[in-house]
């Protein structure tokens, strides 16, 4: 129904037209707010109000005349707007909503054209407004700020009552516990402090420092059934509540106009919603230059009393609004007993509870309410919910619910049920001997138990979560993993992770050391591990297809989450040992595959790995909710691994999205490079375009060109970044032995070797070769590309002289045959590695006669493990070059 200041706003439009009458009726709002009229903040906002809202609803009918839409089509105004509070600097907070799809609506096209697009409304109106289409589908999605402009929504045009349908919609589907955080956290996060500093004649923020105050004291009662402010403000006992904000309206209408227009920040927020010191003292002008000097004076000083009272009185109703909630105590959903109130979450009818399951699902409602909803537990809980909880206990559907939940923090539950002695053990067996365990991190790093780093994997997965969720709702158009680094690429697979693989990465992070597996077996019998390592794992001491089975039959998870927990445990270390092996072709991409057996199990293992070996995430992050920093992942610590283990995942997913890998005759040709360059940089394989190493080529390119042409052109090095990896990349020509020469290089200058790739042109006889260096304590070299190339021009550290400066290995090297037809040359010791893998390059050079692939040096609990995978000469057997190492090496 219209009101009165609506109407009369139409008549002068009727008479004057839409622009003249705009600006004859705010000419009269000015003068309003001019006047010094104390007592008439409702009325100065509710007709500038009208002005706006009854121009946009009569272009809105115009609109839908003219375009003949019949579909149900309503313009209603939120938030402020909404509630008829509009200031001279106030946004105009309006919605389209529809019965009707939004995607290509032609007639939301045509008024979107018109506000959004041009000028037109513009023009014809004398000011603009960003309206937000809304359909009913769109009602469920409602959450926070958002959802909370919605609860003052009021029609502006609205011929089939579609408002009320969205209103009603809203009521049946919103949270009510939820929407009253929502509030209560813009209390404790700024309004409390704000209040308390009432006396401030500086940067006083009137919007969010009173107004708001205000408004939430009335959101908590409105939100109950999510009522329109005006209805709670008709039902306040005390009337000088409202009228102590509506002076505040008012003071802010002459303070926006005082200061005149000035755009909105990116947050949103107004420069003129701060009041300065000058704004306290222009209160006398009100009066008009009429007025002398003492008058304004002394009014000035009654305006400042009466704001003073009025921001010390809706502060005081809204604290006592929002406390008074809480001492009553405020429902949780489903309303099963749990309120909120001052001290945190309490349950009504535990005590009714006679049985441990009953007396466990009590308790793990509660839990998962807090969880849920972020809020603490009243520690007076402690005596009666959970008082013994370790002697009574049991596994309940409620438990599953706390790891499906998408909400809050399961590590912060797990750390409260940890705090109740004995309470996990009964829900996690073999938890209790896992927290009190020492193993190889403990003992390096001496700071806390083990259970604390489970937690904090639990924090790291959320906050990939987060992002990964943040990062797809950003994107409109493809991803390419190909392009990302380690931690873009956990997110973005943490976010593709369906519930059942979300909750099973969850139980595997919190129990993969508690069921006793076959590999727990041989550590228990190794005695070349310490002891601590020999109890590493296996706490429980029940076989893991048995560990898991009452986690279905009891705690509610699905077969499908307990499987895929169960995969990850029994093969987490899958990534690990072939990350180790240094090489990613076709065969070790393939067993990888087919032991997934599709791209959700494959991406699934992927998480849990880069999670379960998080390395101390910053105290920030789990603060925040989303990463910060980029290294947060051990690789910054062991590059090497984390830059294998990116690579294996991409190629396995090309096997599901070929498209991730682009053809390398289209990429070059798209690239830039010359045809040329483009045969030149094929010859170099498909493995070297279906890894990461491909995109370095750019540095190379033109090169390797000159090499192929100009028998004068030397050997080009370069430093190179990927991810937390230091690279050192070579284009050069192949000659066997230039492992060897590099290697042997580098150790002179005392640059360690963390793994090497080297690949081959091989109808050009040309080598692109990439080192990844470790990064110690000493600063790399920085003429090291200069050193490399010169020593590869030089063909030095290939002698018989250089062999033998070099430290003799403690142990013979095994030797064995790889699928792929090449050979595997492994050692493993306790020596210093410096040398070895220059040692053993050179020696696979000279005595076997062998071209070298690639390069590993990895260590684990004080010992070295090298891996040089190469060929043989034609005619040389795995025997015979067995017979040369026991007899050369």
């Amino acid at each position: 129904m219209m009101c009165g200041e609506e109407r009369r706003v139409l008549e002068v439009v009727r008479e004057l037209g839409p622009l003249a009458a705009y600006r004859r009726l705010i000419e009269d709002n000015d003068a309003l707010i001019k006047s010094p009229d104390l007592d008439h903040g409702r009325a100065i906002v509710r007709a500038r109000t009208a002005i706006h809202t009854a121009m946009i609803g009569q272009w809105a009918a115009a609109q839908q005349r003219l375009t003949g839409y019949a579909k149900p089509f309503a313009v209603v105004a939120l938030g402020g707007t909404g509630r008829g509070e509009v200031t001279p600097c106030s946004d105009l907070d309006i919605a389209f909503l529809f019965d009707d799809a939004l995607e290509g609506n032609p007639f939301l096209l045509e008024v979107q054209r018109q506000t959004l697009h041009t000028d037109a409304f513009l023009e014809q109106h004398g000011f603009s407004f960003i309206p937000l289409p809304f359909g009913l589908d769109d009602v469920p999605e409602l959450a926070e700020k958002q959802l909370n402009s919605f609860l003052d929504m009021a029609p502006v045009f609205d011929p089939g009552g579609l408002e009320r349908l969205f209103r009603e919609r809203i009521r049946a589907t919103f949270d009510p516990f939820e929407h009253f955080l929502h509030v209560r956290g813009f209390w404790k996060n700024h309004w409390e402090a704000a209040a308390a500093v009432s006396e401030n004649l500086n940067c006083f923020d009137i919007k969010n420092d009173s107004l708001r105050l205000f408004l939430g004291g009335v959101w908590t009662l409105a939100g109950k059934g999510f009522r329109h402010s005006h209805e709670i403000y008709a039902e306040l006992p005390d009337a000088r509540d409202v009228a102590a904000y509506e002076f505040l309206l008012r003071m802010r209408a002459w303070v926006h106009l005082r200061r005149g227009p000035e755009p909105a920040n990116l947050l949103g927020k107004h420069a003129q919603d701060v009041f300065g010191f000058d704004d306290f003292c222009s209160f006398g002008e009100m009066l008009g230059a009429a007025a002398d000097d003492s008058t304004q004076f002394e009014f000035a000083t009654v305006v400042r009393a009466r704001l003073l009272s009025a921001r010390r009185r809706v502060a005081v109703f809204a604290r006592g609004v929002i406390e008074r909630e809480l001492r009553n105590g405020r429902a949780v959903p489903p309303e099963d007993g749990i309120v909120l109130k001052s001290g945190g979450l309490q349950h009504g009818n535990s005590q009714e509870a006679q049985t441990p399951p009953a007396k466990s699902s009590a308790a793990l409602s509660m839990l998962l309410a807090a969880q849920r909803y972020g809020v603490p537990v009243d520690s007076a809980e402690l005596q009666t919910t959970f008082c013994n909880m370790g002697d009574w206990l049991v596994r309940v559907p409620e438990l599953s619910a706390l790891f499906y939940e998408t909400r809050g923090s399961l590590a912060d539950t797990i750390e409260y049920i940890s705090q109740l002695d004995g309470a996990a053990e009964r829900l996690f067996p073999g938890h209790g001997r896992f927290e009190a365990s020492l193993d190889e991190r403990v003992m390096i790093e001496r700071t806390s138990l083990r259970s604390a780093w489970v937690r904090e994997k639990l924090r790291a997965l959320d906050c990939c979560l987060v992002q990964g969720n943040a990062k797809l709702a950003a994107t409109t158009t493809g991803w390419n993993p190909l392009h990302a680094d380690l931690r873009e690429m956990v997110a973005n697979a943490t976010a593709l992770l369906d519930a059942d693989q979300l909750a099973a990465v969850k139980l595997a992070l919190l129990t993969k050391r508690l069921p006793f597996t076959p590999n727990d077996r041989i550590a228990r019998s190794s005695l070349s591990l310490p002891l601590h390592e020999r109890n590493a794992s296996g706490f429980s001491g029940i076989p893991l297809a048995e560990y898991y089975a009452p986690f279905v039959t009891e705690a509610g998870f699905s077969q499908e989450t307990v499987r895929i927990a169960g995969f990850l445990v029994t093969h987490r270390r899958t990534f690990k040992q072939r990350a180790e092996s240094g090489i990613n072709d076709r065969q070790q991409v393939a067993d990888l595959v087919s032991l997934c057996g599709d791209e959700p199990t494959l991406r699934t293992l992927f998480v849990f790995t880069c999670v379960d070996h998080l390395m101390g995430m910053p105290t920030e992050l789990m603060t925040s909710g989303a990463p910060q920093r980029q290294e947060w992942w051990l690789q910054a610590s062991d590059p090497a691994r984390w830059f294998n283990t990116r690579e294996l995942y991409i190629k396995a997913l090309t096997t599901y999205h070929p498209e991730i890998i682009p053809d390398p005759t289209l990429a070059l040709r798209s690239a830039g490079y010359v045809p040329e360059e483009q045969e030149i940089l094929r010859d170099f394989g498909t493995d070297f375009f279906s890894g990461l190493y491909g995109r370095h080529a750019r540095r190379f390119g033109s090169h390797l060109l000159r090499l192929a042409d100009d028998p004068d052109a030397g050997p080009k090095a370069a430093m190179l970044r990927e991810g937390g990896a230091i690279l050192l990349g070579l284009a050069a020509r192949d000659f066997r032995g230039l492992a060897a020469c590099i290697s042997g290089a580098l150790w002179e200058h005392q640059v360690n070797l963390r793994q090497a790739h080297l690949f081959c042109a091989v109808n050009h006889h040309l080598a692109l070769d990439f080192f990844h260096l470790a990064q110690g304590p000493q600063a790399l070299p920085a003429d090291l590309p200069r050193i490399i190339e010169q020593a590869i021009r030089d063909q030095l550290h290939i002698s018989a002289a250089d062999e033998d400066l070099l430290p003799a290995l403690d142990s013979l090297p095994l030797l064995d045959a790889t699928p792929a037809g090449n050979f595997r040359l492994r050692y493993e010791t306790t020596s210093d590695t410096g040398g070895l893998v220059y040692a053993l390059s050179l020696k696979v050079f000279r005595h076997l006669g062998g071209s070298i692939h690639c390069l590993t040096a990895n260590t684990a609990r004080g010992r070295a493990y090298l891996t040089v995978l190469h060929s043989l000469p034609p005619g040389r057997s795995l025997e015979e070059a067995r017979k040369i190492i026991r007899r050369c090496f």
